[in-house]
C-alpha cells in the first residue's frame, strides 16, 4: 500500500515509518521539521534534545495547513495516517493549536479526497473526552461509568481536546459527505521501548489520583493498531477508537486505586475488576479491527 504519512518526524511517525517500511508499504513523509535538526523528546530525561534523522523515503516538508504542500504529498498515494498537530494544551497559544490541528485535519482530508483517497487514519487522542491532560478546572470528574468508552459525552476545555473533538467530526463529515472511509484513534500516553523497559524493573507505589485513569500505551502496540486500521477490509466507514494497555501502570488492583483515591466511582463500574485492568476500554477497537495490545506490565 502507498502509504502518505503526516507528522512523521514525530515520535509515532518516526516508529510508524519504521514499521510500516518493513512491512513491506511504500511510504511518503510530510512534516514541517528539518530532518537534519529534529527536536525528540526523550521521555527517560523528560527533556527535548535536537537530532539527524535519516530518511529512507521520499519527503516533503510543509505545514498540514498549506494545501498546496499537501496537494503534492497526497498524489499518487492509497492511504494517509494524519499524525500532523501540535501535541500540547496551553491555552496561551490555543489559537495556533487550533488551527494547527483543526484547520490542518480538514486540509489533508480535503487534498485526499481530491486526490481520490478513499483511506484515512487520524491520529485523535483520549483528550477528546476531555477529562485527560491539560484541563483547565480541576474538579475531580464525576464519570457515571468505568471502563470510559467511546461514547461518553465529551467535555473539552483546552483548546487541544477541543480540536481533537473537532477532528473527529471532521473525519466523520467527510465520510457522509465523500464516502471516504476514516478512523479517529484516540492514543493515550504512549511509552517508548526505554520506558517501557524502566517500568518493568520498579513501579513505585501509586501516591495521588491521574485524571489519566493510569492508561499507557507501548509504541509498539500504537503503531500495530494504525496499521490494523489501515488494512481492515470491512472497517467502518467512521469511528473513533480507544487504544491503550490493557492493564495500568500502576502495581496496585485497579479496583484498590479506586478505594484509596476514588471510592466515589466503585459504584459506576459496570465489569468485574479482578487484577490491574484498564480503566480505559479498548472494546471497541479489539472488536473493529482486531487491537489486541501486547504489552502489559508485571501483574
Amino acid at each position: 500500500m502507498k502509504i502518505l504519512i503526516t507528522g512523521a518526524l514525530g515520535f509515532i511517525g518516526r516508529a510508524l515509518t519504521e514499521y510500516l517500511g518493513q512491512r513491506g508499504h511504500e511510504l511518503r513523509l510530510l512534516d514541517i521539521a528539518d530532518p537534519a535538526a529534529v527536536p525528540i523528546f526523550d521521555q527517560i530525561q523528560d527533556k527535548a534534545v535536537t537530532q539527524a534523522v535519516k530518511l529512507n523515503w521520499q519527503f516533503v516538508r510543509g505545514e498540514v495547513t498549506d494545501p498546496v504542500v499537501v496537494a503534492q504529498a497526497v498524489k499518487d498515494m492509497d492511504a494517509v495516517v494524519h499524525l500532523g498537530g501540535i501535541p500540547h494544551g496551553n491555552p496561551d497559544q490555543g489559537t495556533a493549536i487550533f488551527r494547527t490541528n483543526a484547520l490542518g485535519t480538514f486540509v489533508v482530508l480535503d487534498e485526499a479526497r481530491k486526490a481520490g483517497i478513499q483511506r484515512c487514519i487520524c491520529a485523535s487522542s483520549v483528550n477528546a473526552f476531555g477529562t485527560f491532560y491539560w484541563r483547565l478546572k480541576r474538579h475531580p470528574i464525576p464519570y457515571t461509568r468505568l471502563p470510559l468508552d467511546e461514547d461518553y459525552p465529551p467535555a473539552p476545555e483546552d483548546p487541544y481536546s477541543l480540536s481533537k473533538l473537532v477532528n473527529e467530526e471532521t473525519c466523520a463529515a467527510f465520510h457522509r459527505a465523500y464516502g471516504m472511509t476514516t478512523a479517529a484513534l484516540r492514543f493515550t500516553y504512549v511509552w517508548s521501548e526505554a520506558q517501557y523497559q524502566r517500568a518493568l524493573v520498579t513501579l513505585p507505589p501509586t501516591a495521588v489520583w491521574h485524571d489519566d485513569l493510569f492508561s499507557w500505551l507501548h509504541i509498539q502496540d500504537a503503531v500495530e493498531g494504525i496499521e490494523q486500521a489501515l488494512e481492515c477490509a470491512d472497517l467502518p466507514g467512521f469511528g473513533a477508537y480507544n487504544l491503550c494497555a490493557s492493564d495500568t501502570c500502576c502495581p496496585e488492583p485497579t479496583v484498590q486505586l479506586l478505594e484509596r483515591f476514588r471510592p466515589d466511582l466503585l459504584s459506576v463500574l459496570t465489569q468485574p475488576f479482578h487484577g490491574r485492568e484498564s480503566l480505559l476500554s479498548i472494546d471497541k477497537a479489539r472488536r473493529t479491527f482486531g487491537f489486541a495490545p501486547r504489552y502489559r506490565l508485571t501483574d
